[in-house]
């Protein structure tokens, strides 16, 4: 478990950081584009009987880009369930996964 300290200067407002956003609603992948460069995790469009959840990740460039993200999500009516900040490997590994995921649908 990362301590406080790595926690705290992983959320830097000045620095990258990987996030993970996952939003009530299904969110369309053109939708996706022109609002941050970032991935629909594999398992991350699914659905649980009547209630649709849409994981995102990816790099923002500092806190004040996540906010538009989170801004932008909020007036497609799709409200945030969370917002992880994420390891730099998890970003790679989610890469790797889509990849895989994307090569047994064909």
């Amino acid at each position: 478990m990362p301590s406080r300290a790595d926690r705290a200067s992983r959320l830097s407002s000045e620095h990258s950081a990987v996030y993970r956003i996952t939003v009530m609603g299904r969110l369309d992948p053109k939708a996706l584009a022109r609002i941050a460069d970032l991935q629909l995790e594999p398992s991350g469009s699914r659905c649980d009987a009547s209630v649709k959840i849409t994981t995102l990740v990816g790099r923002l460039a500092d806190q004040a880009q996540l906010m538009v993200v989170l801004n932008a999500l909020f007036e497609r009516r799709l409200p945030p369930l969370s917002v992880e900040s994420l390891r730099e490997d998890s970003l790679k590994e989610t890469q790797i996964e889509a990849r895989e995921s994307g090569d047994s649908d064909s």
